[in-house]
């Protein structure tokens, strides 16, 4: 009798336990979070404090997307520094924490191995967590060659885990490199969308752009993490451009994801894969200007500036055209101008600007405008005032002797480039000084640099070979655009020993080949002075043939890597339509 009651009472007791559970709750169900990029060009504390906001949320574990330190060196105590400052924030998680690697994170067979060591993991992995099914994969690239398929052994492994794994409740795959974009923006197949598709893959989760995007393909979330402390560029919201993570909640085979903001909540489609095609289209045709040559040393230089702004969207443009500059460099008339144009409507807009002084155009002068690119939603349009740089290259009867030392008379007679700009055509306030000289003769092209340097123990100098990892070091790249063709052209890199990384180039409706087994004809001399670096260079023209007696494009980056970069151009970057232009006398 004593047993009878005692079985009893043991079954209300789970009973009334059982009855205190939430109807909707299950022991199956928990919550993790996704991480995006903590690098490029991190954003100071950032990702601390994020780190912070996860630990409040009490995830079941936290799993990145690649991209947690800067990586891109040779010395591996630098990566392994690196690594022990990200790992001593990540300690804080209440619970585990799951690694992507991304392409900052590994660039040869030493940053994988060092990233297993650190992970405990391979560098692609599969576990599994409360019949849930998680996939991680390496796709990661390098920004010198194009984005490569992943290695024949990781595919076949990934159809074998995934027909293993096909009768979990949910399958969640993550990989850094969105590499299924291409395929959306041209409308093609893509093989690894199919599978995942294919085996019912809940959700595939990347990162690397920095923005945040969502799309569904056959029943397959596809998100895009955008930065988690990364830099994002700008704030436009409508672009995905918000530091944020990301929670997922699952209860037994259905999943919520929501996009978390510092003290916001968003869903899932905030972006979606409509917007993301209509903003790229706005980005590609909404607003046109016509360039402006502005010439080294002319003083203040007076030219038009044609805005041609067509409405893509489905309401009607009434907002103003802005611009933003120092008024001691520029001054543009009108600065603001109300636009009305209706959808489908194409219109020019004339704006007339000064600039002061030809040698000194950073920071570029700014437009913005607010543009409707759909139904309810605005987003931010913003461009540099599209200025290309022309040089005049003096001619000399006596040249230089190549070597290494800025000593001769001739240097001493030409007046260098010295004014350099931020990537995003901003005023350098990070790289030190940089001068470069050109001269030229009936046969030959000579140009000297000096680059100033207040801590040479803190440079990086590592590549001794030609075409060795030189982009990596301390360097000075130069583009020549020779015959003035708009499509061939020859891009140099150098580094403060002198070391070449030189490719042939050409881009053709919109088809990139460079061939890294051109050699260049260069004589260099590398040489060093109390305060600054120097580069000593000969070019023979017949070696960059065919090759224009009158014109050549041009365009020159420094890059410090203890300080940033530099550059003379805006943009920069494998496009010769873009290069400045020098001038021969």
């Amino acid at each position: 009798m004593k047993r009878f009651l005692f079985f009893i009472t043991c079954m209300l007791t789970l009973t009334l336990a059982f009855d205190f559970l939430p109807e909707d709750q299950n022991v199956s169900d928990f919550r993790f979070v996704v991480i995006g990029d903590r690098t490029s060009s991190p954003v100071e504390k950032i990702f601390d404090e994020i780190i912070d906001e996860v630990c409040l949320l009490n995830p079941d574990y936290v799993i990145n997307v690649g991209d947690l330190i800067h990586g891109y060196a040779e010395d591996t105590t630098v990566i392994l520094a690196q690594w022990d400052t990200v790992l001593t924030i990540l300690k804080k998680l209440p619970c585990r924490f799951h690694l992507t690697p991304g392409n900052h994170d590994i660039q040869n067979e030493t940053d994988r191995r060092i990233f297993e060591d650190k992970s405990g993991t391979n560098d692609y992995y599969s576990f599994d967590f409360r019949d849930n099914h998680f996939i991680v994969l390496n796709n990661t690239i390098t920004q010198w060659v194009s984005p490569q398929e992943m290695d024949t052994a990781q595919i076949n492994w990934l159809k074998d885990d995934l027909e293993m794994s096909k009768h979990a409740d949910n399958i969640f795959i993550f990989f850094h490199v969105p590499t299924y974009l291409d395929a959306f923006r041209n409308n093609t197949p893509d093989s690894l969308v199919n599978l995942f598709i294919r085996y019912g893959v809940r959700a595939v989760f990347a990162g690397h752009n920095h923005s945040y995007l969502y799309l569904n393909q056959g029943g397959t979330d596809f998100i895009v993490v955008g930065s988690s402390g990364g830099d994002i560029g700008n704030n436009d919201f409508a672009r995905g451009n918000f530091f944020h993570y990301l929670t997922v909640t699952v209860k037994g085979k259905e999943c919520d994801i929501a996009v978390i903001k510092k003290g916001n909540v968003f869903q899932k489609n905030i972006v979606t894969g409509d917007n993301y095609l209509a903003l790229a289209r706005v980005d590609r045709e909404a607003v046109t200007m016509t360039s402006s040559l502005v010439k080294e040393g002319s003083k203040k230089f007076y030219q038009s500036v044609t805005l041609t702004i067509s409405d893509l969207g489905p309401d009607s443009i009434r907002q103003s055209v802005q611009w933003h500059y120092d008024s001691t460099r520029y001054r543009i008339l009108p600065q603001n101008m109300l636009l009305a144009i209706a959808p489908d409507e194409k219109k020019n807009n004339q704006f007339h600007f000064t600039v002061a002084n030809g040698s000194d155009i950073y920071p570029l002068a700014r437009f913005t405008l607010a543009y409707p690119f759909t139904y309810g939603k605005v987003c931010t349009l913003r461009n540099y005032l599209p200025v290309k740089r022309l040089y005049k290259v003096k001619l000399v009867k006596v040249p230089p002797s190549i070597d290494g030392l800025l000593t001769d008379e001739a240097w001493k007679k030409i007046v260098p480039i010295t004014n350099l700009g931020n990537y995003d055509g901003s005023a350098l306030t990070s790289a030190e000084k940089t001068e470069i000289f050109l001269m030229h003769d009936k046969d030959d092209l000579y140009l000297a640099a000096r680059c100033y340097e207040s801590d040479f123990a803190g440079m990086q100098a590592t590549a001794s070979e030609h075409d060795g990892a030189v982009y990596i070091d301390d360097n000075l790249w130069f583009f020549f655009d020779s015959d003035f063709d708009q499509e061939t052209y020859y891009q140099l890199m150098i580094n403060s020993k002198g070391v070449t990384f030189d490719r042939q180039c050409s881009l053709k409706d919109g088809n990139s080949t460079k061939d890294l087994s051109w050699n260049g004809p260069w004589e260099i001399k590398a040489g060093k002075e109390d305060k600054a670096w120097t580069i000593e260079l000969k070019i023979p023209k017949k070696g960059l043939e065919p090759y224009s007696e009158k014109q050549w494009g041009f365009s020159l980056r420094r890059l410090q890597n203890r300080l940033g970069d530099a550059y003379w151009n805006i943009p920069f970057g494998h496009d010769p339509k873009n290069f400045g232009i020098i001038e021969f006398e």
